[in-house]
């Protein structure tokens, strides 16, 4: 019976006879139909039976349609049950269940989506095809315009939404969401309904593990594709960040508990932080795939990027900096993101540093991320493939490298890029070293190319130490780098020789590259490449030691030696040896030799360099000697007869016009005195029992000890004639005799240099015979200094002067070059000034007695530290003894013996002014770039070894300068010595700036300049500037003081009047530091602390709006409270200034700009309130900012008017004496004061705007602003009515003034009720109490005073009725208005 059934089934089908097929059924029991569909489904013709019987079914009748439903599930649950089994099946039959999903009612799509509903409730698989049907199902139901659910009509839509609420409603495993996801991508929701999906998968993402992380946000990309790609990408960076610090912070906690945690514990939170890293890297990969063909994906990553450039806890995330490099890799986005990055990182380094300077900041916004980490979990991640991500990271240590060069890398934040670029670029090419091609190539590319390639050749010159086995297998770029040394400048070529030197060390065949390339260099038409040459090989005798010894006959050998005889045995990782060295160290002097035929700059590189290489080539010291000395007999005649031993015309020439520096004798002499110092010294380590050629050396040695005596014993107290100097000829550049003059004094000052510190070095210290000569050394040497100082400015002869009369030149000015070593100089100099007696003879007292070369001494050392800044890392190094035992003996004599003699001695302040400006430029110099020893140097320079660190070393410095502060105000004839008060301020602000703001040394500092500024009553602008500026640095780097900022305002209100000359301001008294002589100084500093409150102000706040724009969490309460805090100190003292009678010049123009920062930051505040209500659904605007925009139009904007007017009245009673200041003035303030209203009408319009939106009057204390673009002038109507005659009918033209001039002229002679505001109460009022503000101002009798009312309310509402926008730029012209006399008579 089934048989004939299933075949009669089958013929009807093929047939397409639906309706017998239908009556069939209907008349078939229904085990027996479920058997047929079984044995039918199991067949190839499966899918095309099923459909037949489902199509026959038409859903006419209820009996159809129950019978279809059944028909359907079934064959659905065959599906579900079995797909594993027939995957091809399956999928056809689930197309035949699409295709004939819209035949059913409402009422049956309904149940089938309930039974998938079922499914999810109770925790089914919904793995296979057949969820397919539920996205067809929904879309079916979704299109229909009304249906009935449970008795209740609503639309398809409405319905969709239902469903999807109760699939969010249910417990969604990591399975089940995989699933559910690509069916809600297949019914394409809305927005809204795309929310909540969103939402779902967020709260789902924080219950699964991480390896099933990926695909749920694989699908969730898909499923939201351009409708919410950034609310996606925002939830996924706030679940990796959130896992990361859960994992970090558990981490943390376990290395402090690490005694108790075994190692199975640690073992598994190794594998998480695995399976985390694993994830990201997929989830990366997926959104970048994913951008390259969604567009809006990443258009609102940059979005998100953009906003968050404020919050760098956000943005500089391991996960987050990782897929925004992945991004980058997409050229179309490469250079916004990377710009993007960079600006986030740059503005985290300026809050860091304003941090440091802001407790108010610190307070507000907390402490900073830790950058550098980030990165380096970043690199560390790459190590899992993340090739992307590594190209992007050296693009953006590039990008940072760039923004360190010019004049802008001397910014804190400057430095702090290159420093994080010096981070990023070792380590990534530490853990991937196939991109070391990329990094050389554009290191190079940059180095060539850059205006200041020093930041570029440090990080090669660290890539060098840190991988240089890497390095040397890209040797072709190095090696193409070193030939275009010829291009480079002397310094920058200086700096990348000494960056490669690790490399030269290990590479025999980098080594001889560039040996060959300096060879070529040493012969370039261009004397800097030669100099680079000299460097170069100066650089190999330094580094290339020679253990052995070194025959001195050997150090002659010809130049034409070939270089291949050191590099026969070459091999890129070999290591020199003893012989090796000695042949290449034999080469180079042989090369170096040619030097003596260079030009005198080459020479005098060649020279300079000598020192160094006996330093730290001991072994060529003799070789050296008998070099120097062969050459230096040429240009000295050592007969008895002869005074000057030096023969000056062989050392310059005359070639034509000009005269030609032949040899530098001073450097000559300076670098043989030193090296010949050096060996006397080291001889018994330098020379040992096998040297064959000892006696050779002493020969030397003695010989070049007797050509010392000799010039020493021939010019020690000779005259100019002597010296062969033309007493009476022209020392200029504008001949050739006057340059020949000019050479020959100054070859002669560096020789003196050089006995000078010879005689010094060779026991002047306890000869007294010797000490003389040097004191007579020194006097020769002043003659030759005054003799060209006085000729120089002398007019040339008859014929030699320039055609033509004009101006009259100016006296040039001859600089004289010293050849005093800073070792020298700074045991000179300790000689000089140090107290302490010794146990032996000392004959110092000589050279303490010369205040002349005392001064000299200092003027040297002064020169010195002005190039420390171009020195490289090795060079100041060497130098660090010599500058402690400077500032050790400067700080001594300074505490000692500052205002302790009389002040009219003008010799004695200024040598200790002098030294004062010494002391502040080394512990500058100390604070920058010894950072890292500034607590051992300063123990030295104190010379003090207790167990003190660094804040009670610079306290210790600080109590010093303290005491030589008192002693400079407590002296009776102070006034030569204020201006080294200015010194010692800044003296103290540096070593207050080094401190950390958190110790207690720097409270105790505070305190002490705040008293300072109370009790002291200065006459010294410059004085009185430094000490309020330092107070108001220490105030905000430690704790702010609110009394101080309002206490000097008041105090500048008194010293400066008030700007109506009849109102007198009541006297403060707390700051006796402000008076009448230094109330202009320190408004200039006040005003400068208010701009700089601000600035910190601002930022504060755009971080505070990137928070909210971002949805990033933040506690609004504080921040808010912190910011009304500061905005009601500085509207508390602009209230005071804007009311002072200001003098005309900066610091009006200054005080006009302030006003206008001022309510451009009001402004920014109430956008961050507009911001709110955008955003947010019920807000509300707090009482703080209510009380601020109160405060802001009682104190600021009342009072701001009449002081536009006063500035103005000012100009014009300036103008009648002074017509052409006059105008330049008012061009400058015809943008200054347009300006100020145009703030002031934005401020006033968001006010306006927030209004509106929070139902709530901001504008009640606002006086708001009239008319300003006409406006009459009652003084020149007056004037011109008085110069004309009688007449009441006639008519007079006045002028009306089309300027920026004050509208509230007129109203201040009409108003009664116009009062002025000052502040009186003098304690610290930060509490934003509107009752409690200032109304009036009292005359010297106490009664009220008020201005007169000339103009009745109707006319003020008539004026106030035309007001016009007055924030568009006026015109500047003047018309004419006939006015009646009678009706003024009238008025």
């Amino acid at each position: 019976m089934s048989g004939k059934l299933r075949q009669r089934v089958r013929e009807l089908i093929e047939e397409k006879e639906w309706k017998e097929l239908e009556d069939l059924l209907l008349n078939t029991e229904d085990e027996w139909i479920m058997e047929i569909l079984e044995r039918l489904t199991r067949s190839s013709e499966g899918p095309k039976m099923a459909g037949g019987l489902i199509t026959s079914l038409s859903c006419d009748t209820r009996e159809s349609t129950s019978l279809r439903l059944k028909v359907y599930e079934y064959i659905l649950e065959k599906i579900r049950t079995d797909e594993d089994n027939n995957k091809r099946g399956a999928g056809e039959m689930v197309g035949v269940l699409m295709m004939h999903v819209d035949v059913f009612p409402n009422n049956v799509l309904i149940k089938l989506v309930n039974r998938f509903v079922e499914h999810v409730q109770n925790g089914s698989s919904l793995q296979g095809r057949w969820v397919d049907l539920l996205a067809k199902l929904i879309t079916s139901i979704s299109q229909k315009e009304e249906i009935t659910v449970s008795g209740k009509e609503m639309s398809g839509e409405d319905y969709r939404y239902q469903v999807l609420k109760s699939f969010c409603d249910l417990p969604w495993s990591a399975e089940t969401t995989i699933s559910l996801l690509p069916v809600f991508r297949d019914i394409d929701l809305p927005k809204e309904e795309l929310q909540d999906v969103v939402y779902k998968v967020e709260h789902v993402l924080k219950s699964v593990d991480f390896q099933s992380v990926p695909p749920i946000i694989y699908h969730l990309i898909l499923l939201v594709k351009g409708k919410l790609p950034g609310r996606v990408l925002q939830a996924v960076i706030d679940f990796f960040n959130k896992q990361e610090q859960r994992l970090s912070s558990r981490s943390e906690n376990g290395n402090c508990a690490s005694d108790s945690i075994d190692i199975d514990s640690e073992v598994i939170e190794e594998s998480k932080h695995s399976e985390l890293t694993e994830a990201q890297g997929t989830v990366i990969l997926h959104v970048t795939h994913q951008a390259q063909y969604n567009p809006a994906l990443v258009k609102d990553y940059l979005k998100f990027v953009k906003t968050s450039t404020w919050l760098t806890e956000r943005l500089i995330t391991p996960f987050n900096l990782a897929l925004s490099l992945s991004l980058a890799s997409i050229e179309k986005y490469q250079d916004q993101i990377i710009e993007s990055l960079k600006s986030c990182l740059l503005k985290s380094f300026r809050q860091q540093e304003r941090s440091r300077q802001s407790q108010w900041l610190r307070e507000t916004w907390g402490e900073n991320c830790n950058i550098t980490a980030a990165f380096r979990t970043t690199i560390d991640n790459c190590i899992m493939g993340w090739d992307q991500v590594s190209q992007g990271l050296v693009q953006l240590g590039f990008s940072l490298l760039e923004s360190g060069g010019g004049p802008k890398g001397e910014t804190y934040a400057s430095q702090r890029a290159v420093e994080l670029a010096s981070v990023i670029l070792p380590l990534i090419l530490k853990k991937q070293p196939h991109i070391a091609r990329t990094v050389i190539s554009q290191l190079s590319n940059f180095i060539l190319s850059a205006s200041s390639p020093v930041q570029y050749i440090e990080i090669l010159g660290k890539l060098a130490k840190v991988s240089p086995l890497v390095m040397l297998e890209h040797l072709n770029l190095i090696r193409e780098l070193l030939e275009y040394l010829v291009f480079l400048p002397l310094p920058v070529s200086t700096h990348l020789l000494h960056a490669l030197l690790p490399l030269l060390k290990m590479s025999m065949t980098l080594k001889d590259a560039l040996m060959i390339t300096l060879r070529k260099m040493l012969f370039s038409k261009q004397v800097e490449s030669r100099q680079v040459a000299v460097r170069g090989f100066l650089q190999f005798l330094r580094h290339f030691r020679v253990m052995g010894t070194l025959p001195n006959s050997q150090a002659s050998m010809s130049f034409s030696s070939s270089l291949s005889t050191v590099s026969i045995n070459a091999d890129v990782h070999s290591v020199f040896n003893n012989s090796t060295n000695e042949a290449l160290c034999l080469e180079l002097l042989g090369v170096l030799r040619r030097c003596f035929s260079q030009q005198h700059e080459v020479k005098s590189t060649f020279y300079a360099g000598l020192y160094d290489v006996s330093r730290a080539n001991p072994k060529l010291t003799g070789s050296i000697l008998e070099l120097l000395l062969q050459h230096i007999k040429v240009f000295l005649d050592v007969r008895a007869d002869i005074f000057n031993p030096v023969i000056l015309k062989k050392v310059i020439s005359i070639q034509g016009e000009n005269a030609v520096l032949i040899e530098p004798m001073g450097d000559l002499l300076g670098s043989l005195g030193a090296i010949k110092t050096y060996y006397e010294e080291n001889r018994e380590r330098i020379t040992t029992e096998d040297d064959d050629d000892e006696e050779n050396a002493v020969s030397v040695l003695n010989e070049v000890c007797s050509i010392f005596d000799h010039l020493t014993e021939k010019l020690a107290g000779c005259g100019l004639d002597d010296l062969g100097l033309d007493t009476n000829g022209e020392f200029s550049n504008s001949s050739a005799v006057g340059q020949k003059n000019l050479f020959s004094a100054k070859i002669m000052v560096s020789v003196f240099d050089c006995l000078i510190e010879h005689t010094f070095s060779h026991g002047a210290e306890t000869s007294e015979e010797k000490m003389q000569t040097l004191i007579s050394l020194f006097k020769s040497q002043r003659k030759i200094v005054t003799l060209v100082k006085e000729r120089s400015g002398k007019p040339a002869k008859k014929g030699e002067s320039s055609k033509g009369k004009g101006r009259p030149a100016t006296k040039p000015s001859v600089t004289f070059k010293s050849n005093l070593s800073l070792r020298a100089t700074a045991k000179m100099l300790e000689a000089s000034l140090d107290n302490v007696d010794s146990a032996g003879p000392n004959y110092c007292e000589l050279i303490k007695e010369n205040h002349e070369l005392q001064m000299y001494l200092l003027l040297v050392i002064e020169e010195t530290l002005s190039s420390v800044k171009g020195l490289t890392i090795s060079e100041r190094e060497r130098i660090v003894p010599e500058l402690k035992t400077v500032a050790k003996v400067l700080l001594f004599e300074c505490s000692a013996n500052l205002a302790s003699s009389d002040s009219s001695d003008e010799r004695e302040v200024t040598r200790l002014r002098q030294s004062l400006q010494i002391l502040s430029s080394l512990l500058t110099i100390f604070c920058r770039f010894y950072k890292d020893k500034l607590e051992s140097i300063l123990k030295e320079v104190t010379g003090k070894n207790d167990n003190k660190d660094l804040n009670g070393n610079l306290y210790r410095v600080s109590k010093k300068c303290q005491k030589m502060l008192l002693k400079i105000l407590h002296h009776e004839e102070r006034a030569p010595l204020l201006k080294d008060g200015c010194l010692i301020v800044h003296l103290m602000s540096t070593v207050t700036q080094a401190m950390e703001p958190e110790c207690d040394a720097i409270a105790e500092v505070q305190d002490w300049v705040l008293q300072l500024c109370k009790d002291q009553a200065l006459d010294h602008g410059g004085l009185a500037d430094s000490m309020v500026g330092l107070a108001f640095v220490l105030s905000n780097q430690v704790k702010a003081n609110h009394t101080l900022t309002r206490g000097i305002a008041r105090e500048l209100h008194h010293k400066l009047g008030d700007l109506e000359q009849d109102v007198e301001v009541e006297e403060a008294g707390k700051y006796k530091i402000v008076t009448e002589e230094t109330a202009s100084a320190v408004l200039s500093t006040l005003l400068a602390h208010l701009d700089d409150s601000l600035n910190l102000t601002e930022m504060a706040l755009n971080k505070t709006k990137a928070c909210l724009a971002s949805g990033a969490e933040y506690d609004a309460d504080k921040i808010e409270r912190q910011i009304s805090m500061k905005f009601v100190l500085v509207m508390h003292a602009v209230h005071e200034v804007i009311q002072s009678a200001l003098p005309l010049g900066t610091n009006t123009d200054h005080t006009l700009k302030l006003v206008t920062k001022l309510y451009n930051v009001l402004s920014l505040y109430v956008k961050y309130y507009l911001d709110l209500y955008r955003v947010k659904t019920y807000p509300q605007i707090s009482d703080k900012f209510e009380k601020v925009v109160h405060m802001s139009g009682q104190l600021v904007t009342a009072p701001v008017y009449p002081t536009i007017t006063y500035i103005e009245g000012a100009q014009r009673q300036m103008g009648k004496n002074k017509e052409g200041t006059l105008k330049a003035r008012a061009i400058k303030e015809y943008k200054l004061i347009p300006a100020l209203i145009f703030s002031i009408e934005q401020y006033e319009k968001h006010l306006i705007t927030l209004s509106r939106k929070s139902k709530v009057n901001l504008m009640q204390a606002m006086k708001l602003s009239t008319s300003r673009d006409f406006r009459i002038v009652p003084a020149a109507i007056m004037e011109a009515l008085k110069n004309d005659d009688e007449d009441p009918n006639d008519e007079t033209e006045v002028e009306i003034n089309g300027n920026n001039a004050d509208e509230n002229e007129n109203n201040a002679e009409r108003s009664s009720d116009n009062e002025r505001h000052s502040g009186s109460d003098d304690e610290d009022n930060t509490q934003m109490e509107t009752e409690n503000l200032p109304t009036t101002k009292k005359d010297s009798k106490g009664a009220k005073k008020k201005r007169s009312s000339s103009g009745s309310e109707e006319e003020r509402d008539e004026n106030d009725s035309n007001s016009q926008n007055v924030g568009k730029k006026p015109q500047a012209k003047k018309k004419k208005l006939l006015i009646s006399k009678k009706i003024m008579g009238k008025a």
